[in-house]
Order: C-alpha cells, then sequence, then structure tokens
C-alpha cells in the first residue's frame, strides 16, 4: 500500500498507470486468500485500501462509487449496492431509469413489477448481485409501497437495509435479540474486528435463520435474463402511467380552441397545434401552458405547469416522470387533450387520474408500426389519379390505435389548378351520408327504447300504412333488403320538360324567370310531394332479394323526424355533431355561413339545376328535400368523418361519453339476410365487389359515395381510412376514380405497409 501513496510524486502522465496496475496486483493479492462466510459483507471503500479481504466477497457500497467498477467486471467478487430515491443501480451508464417517485407514481400493481423483474435482470447483468433498498423513513405511503413490495417480488435480490448491520453486538443477549427480529448481514470495513465479526457471523448461521444465508449464496449464482437496457414499450408504459395530474379545478383535458405556450420545446408547440391554435404570448382569457421542464418562466394564477419537480408551487399541471422516452412530447400532447389517461397517483399533492377520454389524438407512422418508404406509394397513387383526370383532388385521413398518422391532401378543387385542396376542405360525401348521419340518429332511438330493429314502418309513419311497405322493417331497411327500387328520379317529376312544374314556381314572377330557389330554400309542396312519392313508389320483383337502394335511407330519415319529433338536421346536431366537435360537418354549408371557397365543387348540373354546383348537395333528390336527407346531402372533412368512424370502431364510445351502447355498435355490423354481404347500414367485404383492401378483415365495415368518397374501419387492425374527391367534377359520368381502383390501392398500401405482419388479415 505504501507504492499507491508514492504515486503523487510521479509526473502526472504517469499516475493513472501506475493506479490501474496496483489496482490490479492488489486484486490479485485479494485472491489468495479463503473465502469469508456469506453472513459477512465487506464495506466497498474500506476494502479499497485494505488486502485482508478474501476472493468471492460480497463488496457493499453504500453509495455508488467509482471503485464499483472494478468489481462489476470482476468474478472473483460479488457486488452489493445501496439504491437511493434515485433507484437506479448504475447512475452514470447514461441510461435512463425512472426515479422511485416516479415506480411509486404507477397505480398498475403489474407494471411495477414488469419493472422489478426488469431492474434485476438489468442489475444481475451488470455485475450486480444484490441490491439493498433504501430505509423506509421519509418516504411517502406509495414509495414506501415500491421499497416492500420489491422485496417480496425478490427478497434475496431487493434486500430491505434492516437486514445490514455496522455494529457489533458486544453481548450475547443484544445478539440474540438482534437476530431475533431479522436475518443479519455484518458489513465490515477496515477498522472493524474481522475476526469478531465472523464469529458473531458463524452463530448466527447455527441458529434456526441459516436458511437465509444459504438462499442468499445460491442466489447468487442462480441464473436471469440478460437485459441490457430498458425495453421501449416498459420504458413508454412507465410514462404514461406516472403522470401526475394537479387538477382540483378539473380543467383536464383540454377543451379551448386557443392556447398560449411559454416554453422553448418546439417539438411541443408543434404537437399542442395539431390539436389547437397556439399563441406564444398572453393573453386574457387563454389558457397557458408553463413549460418549466426547460425553461423558467413566471407562473400566474390558472397557468397550467408542466414540470418534473413535485415541489413546485401551482393550482393546476401535470408532473412528467423523471424518465425520457422516444416521442415524449406527443404523449403529452394526447394527455392534455383527452386522447390518452393521465394515471399517475400522488399522495399529497391536489391529484386524481384522469381516464382516457377517446378523443383522437395525433401520432406518428413510424410509432404506430407504418413502413413509412413503403406508404410513399400512396403518394404515387394519388398523383397518378389526378394526372389522368379521375378527380382533381382529394383528401385523406388514417387513424391507427386512436391516433391520426396520416392527414393529407392532394390537387386543386378544380382543374385550372388555381385552389389547392386543404385539410379543410369540406366534400360532399353523398351516400356516405347513409352511415355517418342516418346509422347513428336510428342507433340512438334504438338506445332510447324508442324504435326496435324489427318494428315496421308503418308503426311508426302513419302515411306507410296500408301501402305496399307497411310491413317493411327498420332491421331490412338498413340492410337494403327491404324490396325497394335501387334509386327512383323523384326529382324528376316536378319537372315539366326542361321547367319547374307551375305548381312548385313561389310566385309569378320566379315561374316567368325560372328562378329556381328549391336548392337551399325549397317550396314546402316539393317535400311533401317527394314523401309521397317514396309512399306510392313500386318494390321489385322479388322483394326478398338484395337490392342497394336511396329510398330505404329516404324512409329513415322521415322515421328519425317523425320518433324525435326534431329535424333531421337539428336531431344529428345535437346528438352528436357538437358534442363531438365535428365543426366541419353538416348539410347546406353555405347556406350556414360556409364559403364556397372552403367547399370542393362537383358537377355541372345541365339536366335540373344548369349551373354549376358547389355548396349544394350533388343528388337531387336530397335537394328537394331541402338538402339534408337521410341518404345524401352531407359535407364534412376526413379528420372530421375519421372522429364518427372512431366512435363506431370504439364500440360507441368518444370524447368521455357514451353516444351509442356497444350491444347497439355490435348488431350494426352483423349480416342478418342470405344472399346479403351487408350489415346494418355498413357495407362489407364479400371477396367479390369489394370496396375495401382484400386485407382488411371480415370484422370491418365502411361505405362508398357517388362522389368519390370512402370510409373503412377495421377493428382487428384498429385501422380507419377515409378517402374524400370530388371525381364527379365537372361531370358525373367520369368513373375514371373506380376504374383505376385508386381508392382501394391506396387502402391495400396502408395494410401492407404495416411492419408487423401478425396486424394483416
Amino acid at each position: 500500500m505504501n507504492q499507491l501513496l508514492r504515486i503523487r510524486f510521479v509526473p502526472p502522465y504517469m499516475r493513472d498507470y501506475l493506479l490501474a496496475v496496483c489496482t490490479l496486483l492488489s486484486t490479485s493479492l485479494f485472491a489468495l486468500d479463503g473465502e469469508i462466510n456469506e453472513g459477512v459483507w465487506i464495506d466497498g471503500d474500506s476494502f479499497y485500501e485494505s488486502i485482508k479481504h478474501k476472493k468471492r466477497s460480497t463488496i457493499y457500497f453504500s453509495d455508488w462509487s467509482v471503485h464499483a467498477d472494478q468489481f462489476l467486471k470482476d468474478e472473483n467478487y460479488f457486488v452489493a449496492l445501496q439504491l437511493n430515491e434515485r433507484f437506479d443501480p448504475l447512475p452514470n451508464d447514461k441510461i435512463s431509469l425512472p426515479s422511485l417517485s416516479t415506480i411509486a407514481a404507477i397505480g398498475d400493481k403489474e407494471l411495477r413489477k414488469a419493472y422489478y423483474k426488469f431492474l434485476e435482470n438489468f442489475g444481475r447483468t451488470n455485475g450486480i448481485n444484490h441490491v439493498v433498498l433504501p430505509d423506509t423513513t421519509g418516504f411517502n405511503k406509495f414509495q414506501k409501497e415500491v421499497i416492500n413490495e420489491a422485496n417480496q417480488y425478490s427478497p434475496f435480490y431487493f434486500l430491505n437495509k434492516s437486514s445490514l448491520s455496522y455494529s457489533l453486538p458486544s453481548t450475547k443477549k443484544d445478539f440474540e435479540s438482534e437476530v431475533e427480529n431479522h436475518p443479519i448481514i455484518w458489513i465490515a470495513g477496515q477498522d472493524d474486528n474481522i475476526s469478531k465479526i465472523k464469529r458473531w457471523s458463524k452463530k448466527v448461521e447455527k441458529e434456526d435463520i441459516g436458511w437465509f444465508y444459504n438462499a442468499l449464496k445460491a442466489y447468487k449464482i442462480s441464473k436471469y435474463n440478460p437485459a441490457k437496457s430498458i425495453p421501449d414499450d416498459l420504458s413508454e408504459s412507465i410514462f404514461s402511467s406516472s403522470v401526475i395530474a394537479i387538477d382540483p379545478h378539473q380543467v383536464f383535458p383540454l377543451t379551448d380552441q386557443v392556447v398560449t405556450y411559454l416554453g422553448m420545446d418546439q417539438g411541443l408547440k408543434k404537437r399542442l397545434s395539431q390539436y389547437v391554435n397556439v399563441l406564444d404570448y398572453r393573453v386574457p382569457g387563454v389558457t397557458c401552458i408553463v413549460d418549466n421542464r426547460r425553461y423558467a418562466k413566471e407562473i400566474q394564477e390558472g397557468d397550467i405547469l408542466i414540470s418534473t419537480d413535485k415541489t413546485q408551487q401551482t393550482e393546476q399541471g401535470i408532473i412528467l416522470p423523471e424518465i425520457r422516452i422516444e416521442d415524449q412530447d406527443l404523449v403529452i400532447a394526447k394527455m392534455l387533450f383527452g386522447a390518452s389517461g393521465i394515471k399517475g397517483r400522488s399522495d399529497h399533492l391536489h391529484a386524481r387520474q384522469i381516464s382516457n377520454q377517446m378523443y383522437l389524438g395525433y401520432s406518428d407512422l413510424e410509432r404506430e408500426g407504418f413502413n413509412t418508404t413503403h406508404l410513399s406509394w400512396i403518394d404515387s397513387i394519388a398523383a397518378d389519379a389526378i394526372k389522368k383526370f379521375a378527380t382533381p383532388g382529394m383528401q385523406l385521413a388514417v387513424v391507427k390505435s386512436g391516433s391520426i398518422v396520416k392527414e393529407v391532401s392532394y390537387g386543386h378543387y378544380t382543374y385550372d389548378s388555381l385552389m389547392p385542396v386543404s385539410n379543410d376542405t369540406r366534400y360532399d360525401i353523398a351516400s356516405v351520408t347513409k352511415v355517418v348521419a342516418t346509422l347513428p340518429a336510428i342507433a340512438l332511438l334504438i338506445d332510447q327504447g324508442k324504435i326496435q330493429l324489427d318494428d315496421s314502418v308503418s308503426i311508426h309513419l302513419d302515411s306507410f300504412k296500408g301501402s305496399n311497405k307497411s310491413g317493411v322493417t327498420i332491421r331490412q331497411l338498413l340492410a337494403h333488403n327491404a324490396g325497394l327500387r335501387a334509386y327512383v328520379p323523384f326529382w324528376s317529376m316536378v319537372m315539366d320538360g326542361d321547367r319547374l312544374d307551375a305548381f312548385y314556381y313561389k310566385n309569378a314572377e320566379d315561374e316567368a324567370n325560372d328562378v329556381r330557389t328549391y336548392g337551399l330554400e325549397p317550396h314546402p309542396s316539393m317535400a311533401d310531394s317527394l314523401k309521397s312519392f317514396i309512399v306510392q313508389s313500386k318494390l321489385i320483383d322479388n322483394p326478398k332479394e338484395y337490392r342497394y337502394s336511396d329510398l330505404g335511407f329516404m324512409i329513415l330519415h322521415l322515421l328519425v323526424e317523425e320518433v324525435s319529433g326534431m329535424s333531421f338536421e337539428e336531431f344529428l346536431k345535437v346528438n352528436f355533431y357538437l358534442p363531438m366537435g365535428l365543426n366541419q360537418t353538416g348539410f347546406n354549408p353555405v347556406q350556414n355561413g360556409v364559403s364556397p371557397k372552403e367547399i370542393a365543387p362537383t358537377e355541372y348540373d345541365e339536366r335540373y339545376r344548369s349551373y354549376q354546383v358547389w355548396g349544394e348537395v350533388h343528388d337531387r333528390n336530397a335537394l328537394v328535400f331541402g338538402g339534408a336527407a337521410g341518404h345524401a346531402g352531407l359535407f364534412s372533412t376526413a379528420s372530421d368523418l375519421a372522429k364518427m368512424m372512431y366512435l363506431f370502431i370504439n364500440n360507441g364510445f368518444y370524447g368521455g361519453k357514451q353516444y351509442i351502447s356497444k350491444q347497439t355498435i355490435e348488431k350494426l355490423n352483423s349480416r342478418y339476410f342470405e344472399n346479403n354481404r351487408r350489415g346494418l347500414g355498413w357495407d362489407k367485404k364479400d371477396g367479390d365487389k369489394d370496396s375495401a383492401s382484400s386485407l382488411a378483415s371480415d370484422a370491418s365495415f365502411g361505405h362508398t359515395g357517388f362522389t368519390g368518397t370512402m370510409v373503412w374501419a377495421d377493428p382487428k387492425t384498429d385501422l380507419i381510412f377515409v378517402f374524400l374527391s370530388n371525381r364527379i367534377y365537372p361531370d358525373a359520368e367520369n368513373w375514371k376514380l373506380m376504374s383505376l381502383n385508386t381508392r382501394t390501392r391506396i387502402h391495400d398500401v396502408l395494410y401492407q405497409s404495416l411492419e408487423n405482419p401478425e396486424t394483416r388479415n
């Protein structure tokens, strides 16, 4: 040891080299002696100054020391390490592990156990044969729970600190009193009387607790599963389950349209802006989010604070765990806006758990398992369709596992390329109206007990009593199995040649000038005539045969209004569109104040209106109904329709509210009639004339629209696809979108791009 002391007199460039040589020399000297029994551990700091101790000894470090590195890699010695609140056995290894506070914030016992399992394997992989848990003094009840739980999970790896003793009992009575309560591991230092420690230790081993030392010895050489770093899925689960919401005022999830973000994290600002408009300066009355993780800013009353400091004084905010994960800011944004829950617990803060409100969140394609290189084919397919004049533009939304992963627009409103399509452009969705308007309305009335699937329409609509449709049921109408004709141009029945019948003009002046105001402000008698035409319409030759028909959903429209006592449009707005935040979805957008510049145009109507249709429903029968009908008339965006499809794939639950019961949702997605692929409202696959990808599961469901639209959801893969276009501009006889199979090819690419083949059905 005197040689070690002389190192300070050698040149600095030789000092580290000589220290290493002496260390190796001292290690080899240690290994020459015999073995100390399991009841004695050697104090790591003292051990480095001594050569008295033996090979196969357990070296105990009461806190992390640079000296520990040598013994972690030396199989001649075992290492025991004292954990502190940080709960990280290797604090300098640049691997981010959760602290005791983070683990304590997790409410899920199974997740905590999964972490104990990892931590044990991780420690042993790195040469740590035992860890000693912190003394519970001074910790809160959840932290104490973790300490006790870890010991129970693996008692010979996670040792209680009460098992250690630095002081030797001076009398036999003291000795017997001490070992009566728990097994003792004696910690020997340089100045300790080693022989006395060994004597006491042997006495302990002869007592009834000899099993403890045998088990301790056996554990050192037991097998384990190597673990080099915390798995990403475990790390993410820990993060997501240990965020604490300080929310006494019930501010979460945020519902404001605009927030102020005071922070330097541009990644988080980008994520927040996916949900709301974000300002970077204070505005009275606007929610202010202060991010104190990297950027200190004065906190004012009412601010929402994002912090990792539990001692920070604030009225509301979230406390993040002391562990970073990839795409952390994505997860934070989803929590703030209710797309995922906040589940962390705390016993001394005004904290509460916030369940997942099931709002649609935003995520990245790679994060949700897509091969982004493969997905680039979608851009090529879209470009090809536009180049070949299949449609002037299109809009897509893709949802995976509850998050929008792709929301993109291609092309322009028209082929002159003057107005590019944006993600806010509204499209006439044509027959998709059937499943995002009529279907949820019927489902809600079923849940309210006001109608039943096997009710005949004549029970609710007196005008159908005694007609050829009096016995037709709601179930048959929804499944297109009611014997109704595919399509009847009722609009033409109000025409006299190429003009309106004189009866339908509002006044003589309008008749003289052929002013047709029936689109946005129809003559009341028009709708009455249309209803009469529907009642009197003929059935097909075989009424039990499947025949896709708009008429059934016109009848269901009338039924909704009769049973609810509200207009069709108002019923949907109040019960679905407004509470779900479908702010860009509705009938007659221009009439309701939306600029035509926000709407994609459709056909130039030469047969009925003699003008370019823009912001007015394309379907002429829906037009006679006043623009709001059960089979067509709705305008929307891809992101709004994604929300509605998420409602159906999520068993009727969205945004913290159960809109439709799970039982009714399941009934709608079932087939009931022979030789009929359809469920109730929903189109489904049959392997013949499918609009969806052949890779979609049999449980999937969706619908298409005449204007070039499509929605499709697959519960098996948790995948939603929305496609909007105005392929009928300027001519409804343009069928290139179908001949090119654009929608289905894009749908195929989505399935093919899922990197986990098990998710493909």
